[in-house]
């Protein structure tokens, strides 16, 4: 059992939802914004994997018969949207959490929502202004954690309260074959 939430976001390959199956993540998310994503690979994956809730990513600039329709095929109901998503996509049906980036101003956020608080910089980079509207955002809201962070970073970030963290996939080095040795350190940091 893991300490915190996880998000495994940006899953591209089997392999990657076996080795985050294995951690028992909570969230498996496949980036449906891009246009190399493949229906049938992601449903094959889907097949393959059980546990955690699938949810797919859109910038959220998409439009809404194109999202309805891979959500439909793909029987997925929880949405990731990007930071600059038109909010009149989103259908009451849907679970939504929302991307919000820590490196800009935030405006008030709707308190019945999840989000991801992102940002470019790394966590022991982070200002104290960034930790301190950060603390803020956690103690209001449902917030997961989008940036670079280590293993030496878990107990700060956990610190500040979030819900869960956004780990990510990646390419495979050839098919079936991947290192994980930086997400195994995090994790293996993340267990009780």
């Amino acid at each position: 059992m893991l300490k915190t939430k996880i998000i495994a976001a940006d899953l591209r390959n089997l392999t990657d939802a076996r080795y985050f199956a294995a951690w028992l993540v909570d969230y498996m998310s496949f980036n449906l914004s891009e246009e190399s994503a493949n229906l049938s690979k992601i449903k094959e994956i889907m097949d393959w994997v059980e546990g955690p809730i699938f949810s797919a990513q859109y910038t959220g600039l998409e439009d809404l018969q194109s999202i309805e329709a891979q959500l439909e095929a793909l029987s997925i109901n929880h949405l990731i949207l990007g930071p600059f998503a038109n909010e009149n996509i989103i259908n009451s049906e849907w679970q939504v959490t929302k991307t919000i980036l820590l490196d800009d101003d935030i405006v008030e956020l709707a308190s019945d929502r999840t989000y991801i608080a992102q940002s470019t910089v790394t966590f022991s980079e982070f200002s104290q202004d960034k930790l301190n509207t950060l603390k803020k955002l956690c103690n209001s809201h449902s917030i997961y954690l989008d940036c670079g962070f280590s293993s030496a970073d878990i107990h700060s970030i956990l610190d500040i309260g979030i819900t869960g963290l956004v780990l990510r996939g990646s390419e495979e080095e050839k098919v079936g074959v991947k290192s994980y040795e930086d997400l195994d350190e995090i994790l293996e940091a993340l267990e009780d």
